[in-house]
């Protein structure tokens, strides 16, 4: 069986962290650190928060979402691995609705599951198939504007757009560098005005549209110094508008303007702070940033100063 995003875009080349991520002087986002979380998952992907602030972990490779409180405590964990209604094969990405609705982007499934806040089973639908592949969901977004919910189909270089019911709605892109054209779309994170933005896995860039596909923007470029991108994974927006973006080679997290202006590195003390592995990241109502660090099996949760 083909391997399938989890393995193929996020296993790291530790090589890569000691490279330097500034040729001048860095520019810093400080950061305080406040708790690490290890909740037992084996290399967890993805990250969201419900609308009480728990957090649901994607434990993908134990096929299993684990539910935690805020301040990191266990409460409980749902799924098993099959093909059945609440199994899992391989789930990569996760988004919780504001009405308590939890959807899985099922990889290795080809489907999107819905789940309560307790973890039971809602419904389900399949991802239209492309082309040439079976659809590949990676991510899911869920959006206020007209009941939308974005999937990432990975393979297929697509953004598929549903109604959350599971109706089709529309749907772009293609394998490309051009704007509007992706090389393995990833993790997908919306603003407070329902413009997207999508990790354009292997182009290196983050890509910002507005609700319809029509492309506005696009932050970063290949590169190993800072304000550019070598293995982008996670996006998520503050407070202030800023676009944060996780290097899952590089070990860092930058933010940038939602123009695409580089504002600084995460750092910890005005010195860069290096992860293990970040995908997933989130950014939650109290400024905590919280990043899934995968080849370390925990969440970090830092806060951000400035």
């Amino acid at each position: 069986m083909r391997l399938i995003y989890l393995y193929l875009t996020l296993i790291v080349s530790l090589t890569f962290l000691s490279i330097p991520v500034t040729s001048s002087a860095l520019e810093c986002i400080n950061t305080k650190f406040l708790f690490d979380i290890k909740p037992g998952a084996n290399q967890p992907s993805d990250l969201a928060l419900s609308p009480n602030g728990d957090m649901y972990l994607v434990d993908g490779v134990n096929n299993r979402i684990i539910v935690m409180g805020k301040d990191g405590h266990w409460k409980f964990a749902f799924g098993t691995e099959g093909s059945g209604k609440g199994q899992f094969s391989i789930p990569v990405g996760i988004d919780i609705s504001d009405s308590g609705k939890v959807f899985i982007a099922d990889t290795g499934n080809h489907r999107i599951q819905v789940f309560d806040l307790k973890g039971k089973f809602l419904y389900m639908f399949t991802v239209k198939t492309g082309t040439k592949f079976k659809s590949d969901p990676v991510d899911v977004a869920v959006s206020k504007l007209q009941n939308y919910l974005y999937v990432s189909d990975n393979d297929n270089h697509k953004i598929r757009v549903y109604k959350q019911n599971g109706t089709l709605e529309f749907e772009w892109g293609k394998f490309g560098e051009e704007y509007g054209e992706f090389r393995y779309p990833g993790q997908m994170v919306l603003n407070e005005y329902n413009e997207i933005y999508i990790v354009d896995v292997l182009n290196t860039r983050v890509q910002k549209f507005n609700p319809f596909g029509e492309f506005a923007t696009d932050i970063g470029a290949w590169g190993v110094l800072q304000g550019t991108l070598f293995r982008p994974k996670g996006v998520a927006i503050d407070n202030k508008a800023r676009v944060f973006v996780s290097d899952s080679y590089m070990g860092v997290i930058q933010g940038f303007t939602d123009l695409g202006r580089f504002l600084g590195v995460v750092c910890d003390k005005d010195k860069k702070r290096v992860f293990k592995t970040p995908v997933g990241i989130i950014i939650d109502k109290d400024n905590r940033l919280m990043v899934v660090e995968m080849r370390a099996n925990k969440i970090t949760v830092l806060k951000i100063l400035e």
